[in-house]
């Protein structure tokens, strides 16, 4: 599917807009809820805004043009939308906001048709048909070219990369594979041909994307070789995000050997007992996510690894709740994002009986956060004294204080004047659970 075109027919959500008057649009802002999916999308938004020759502002009373770029993975997501949608009308009430553009996963969400009669929202659009945003705003039309091929930014410091989008899994809990469909890979060849213009543009740090990243396939071709020519091109590597099911040993021991790839690992695991991994259909157990995750340690020895946890679904038991935390002992986790069950409509488990008391997954919650926190800040201590290459992801903010990132995947606040994009080495002098702190660079 090399520079692959195709003629979309079915869309998640139908825009019924046309094209805004030429020249009544002179300014935009793109406002981005979720995932890095979402900013990716984002970023190839902005691309056609900049392409149509419209101004990017960062505040709602200042844009012509309102782009809410939303997720629908969280219980609260449409009504956090539906705030920010009243503060827009309010101010086109004004004459300051002219169009409303809602799109990403809300947009492909059933309950995208209320928001645009309540709201009087101009466009509304999926995940699947970004592409018509162009001809909003006064682009040739764009309906033939397949969204993951349109271009984001170049020449920043660092530029995500979609290799392949959707979701073949059918997660208990999860909305994604109705709002962003089957899994479709981008062929090998279109990714490595982005990647060699983004780094050929100065872009430091590449970070590949997928909803689940290492099922990517193309001809007998699998992630691991993927990565291994990402990383003989690009500066820096990471990818995102991984289903233990797809994690094969080869790219754990590619993630070790290669010296472009930062040495982090996200890999959700979601639970610990077995029980609830059938009922969520994970489609592992936890022995054999267990064994992935020795094969981690073995292989990077001094890499992060992060994971994904949910409390609280339902059916959850102590046993269940027990067995998660005895897996977050095991494994020994540097960061976890840790979940409260959310039901959303349209997935097997909102219609699941045996919900879990609120009072419950609260301590349940707050019990499997202060075990990931209590390992985390034992083993960042070990990095105290160590001299480390600090790859700069954020310049100096209101605390005097870059935030950078070390080879190893740790997250560092470091007090120095470097450009984002940019490396320094400093001393580790102290350590929380959650980020490291550098005393002054060393060069």
């Amino acid at each position: 599917m090399s520079r692959m075109r195709v003629a979309i027919t079915k869309k998640p959500a139908e825009s019924g807009a046309r094209s805004a008057p030429a020249g009544e649009l002179k300014t935009a802002c793109i406002r981005t809820f979720g995932c890095q999916m979402n900013v990716h999308d984002s970023d190839r938004m902005r691309r056609m805004i900049l392409d149509a020759g419209l101004s990017e502002v960062q505040d709602y009373e200042s844009a012509d043009l309102v782009v809410l770029n939303t997720c629908y993975v969280r219980e609260n997501a449409v009504d956090r939308v539906r705030g920010h949608l009243g503060q827009l009308n309010r101010l086109r009430r004004e004459g300051k906001v002219k169009k409303i553009a809602l799109t990403g996963c809300i947009g492909a969400a059933e309950e995208s048709a209320e928001l645009k009669e309540q709201y009087g929202i101009d466009l509304v659009l999926g995940t699947h048909n970004t592409y018509e945003l162009a001809e909003f705003i006064g682009l040739p039309t764009m309906r033939e070219t397949y969204t993951p091929n349109l271009p984001g930014v170049e020449g920043r410091h660092s530029a995500f990369v979609t290799i392949m989008t959707g979701c073949n899994y059918r997660c208990s809990y999860c909305i994604v594979p109705a709002v962003r469909g089957r899994m479709i890979c981008r062929s090998m060849d279109d990714v490595l041909e982005e990647v060699q213009r983004l780094t050929a543009g100065g872009t430091e740090y590449i970070t590949l994307l997928g909803q689940t990243v290492d099922a990517w396939r193309e001809s007998g071709k699998r992630f691991a070789d993927l990565l291994k020519r990402v990383a003989e091109i690009a500066p820096r590597v990471w990818f995102t995000t991984s289903h233990p099911s797809n994690m094969e040993d080869r790219t754990l021991r590619i993630i070790g050997e290669s010296p472009s790839i930062v040495k982090r690992l996200h890999l959700p695991v979601q639970s610990g007992s077995d029980r609830m991994l059938k009922m969520m259909h994970r489609g592992y157990k936890s022995d054999r996510y267990r064994r992935k995750i020795e094969v981690f340690r073995e292989e990077v020895a001094d890499g992060t690894l992060s994971t994904d946890i949910i409390v609280g679904h339902p059916g959850e038991t102590e046993e269940d709740h027990e067995a998660t935390l005895r897996l977050v002992e095991d494994c020994r986790f540097d960061t976890a994002y840790i979940f409260k069950f959310s039901p959303r409509r349209g997935t097997e488990a909102a219609e699941m009986p045996d919900r879990v008391p609120d009072e419950v997954v609260q301590r349940r919650f707050l019990e499997v956060l202060r075990a990931v926190e209590q390992n985390a800040l034992r083993q960042n201590r070990d990095k105290i004294g160590s001299i480390e290459e600090i790859f700069i992801r954020e310049g100096r903010t209101r605390n005097g204080r870059a935030i950078g990132e070390t080879w190893s995947g740790h997250a560092v606040h470091v007090p120095a004047e470097a450009e984002p994009g940019s490396y320094v080495k400093a001393r580790i002098e102290s350590a929380g659970p959650h980020v490291l702190y550098a005393g002054e660079p060393a060069n």
